[in-house]
């Protein structure tokens, strides 16, 4: 049964080749990114975001008014439907193609396990890809939400994203992307700034590494490297540091850090103050 509403958009988990999209849980996670506390401290989805079920095909439904409240939070929606190639219909147009059109889960289910069946050398290489490298304005911040998102899950949504990082880029944050040919938001993100301490002079820290997809692509890596090197000798920096949780390595960036020439050379002591 479909519980949508006339003013709701949806966007389906099927793709645009009529393939059930993954992970099983997508639906939540993306309406989780929107989501904040109620005044019980419990986590409750955004009053225009909710994940809804669609003869068994999970989907999220965006009501029009987010579009005029929030237009970033919209867009950053629509984006992540058009980067996963998702199918986005408005409510009546999804409840006439029920009716005439779907294909039954099990034969898209069955179509999904034959693909999976397909041989190495039938899929296309991943470095065939094209990708583009740049630093991002601040005008195109959002756009490094999904992949750092993934770094900091503490941060509930865009708001509070766009937020802390117009706070970061006024005491000198910068942002590098990678971006997917055709895709809006960045597959690949660093943060880092020029600092100068006594104990290291002049020098470029890298504070955030993150990817959208994981393990983080090593091409991905090395290009970003060589840029910061780049970057780093053009501000006259004498070396690169790079922040890594020792608590939480989601991303196995100690290891990376490593591997790619960088050495552990000082501990961070933190005091936690209540």
């Amino acid at each position: 049964m479909l519980i949508c509403n006339p003013y709701e958009i949806v966007i389906q988990g099927m793709t645009n080749n009529n393939k059930p999209f993954r992970p099983s849980d997508w639906a939540e996670r993306l309406c989780g990114v929107l989501s904040s506390f109620d005044q019980g401290h419990r986590l409750s989805y955004h009053q225009w975001v909710r994940p809804i079920l669609v003869d068994n095909i999970r989907c999220v439904a965006v009501d029009r008014k987010l579009e005029q409240i929030s237009a970033t939070a919209f867009n950053f929606l629509m984006d992540f439907a058009r980067d996963n190639d998702l199918r986005v219909l408005d409510c009546k147009a999804l409840l006439e193609e029920q009716q005439h059109t779907q294909i039954p889960l099990k034969n898209a289910i069955k179509q999904e396990n034959s693909t999976q069946q397909t041989t190495v050398t039938d899929q296309p290489a991943a470095n065939t890809i094209n990708t583009a490298l740049r630093e991002l304005t601040p005008e195109e911040d959002t756009t490094a939400f999904p992949a750092l998102h993934r770094l900091h899950i503490n941060i509930r949504g865009i708001g509070q994203f766009q937020e802390l990082i117009q706070i970061q880029r006024a005491e000198g944050y910068r942002l590098l992307g990678i971006f997917e040919e055709g895709k809006q938001n960045a597959t690949t993100i660093c943060g880092f700034r020029i600092q100068t301490t006594l104990i290291a002079g002049k020098h470029l820290n890298i504070e955030d590494l993150s990817s959208y997809h994981q393990p983080i692509d090593d091409n991905h890596i090395l290009t970003i490297l060589s840029e910061l090197k780049k970057i780093a000798h053009q501000e006259h920096c004498t070396c690169i540091h790079a922040n890594s949780s020792v608590t939480t390595d989601s991303n196995n960036l100690h290891h990376l850090y490593l591997k790619h020439g960088f050495t552990l050379n000082s501990h961070q002591f933190t005091y936690q103050l209540t």
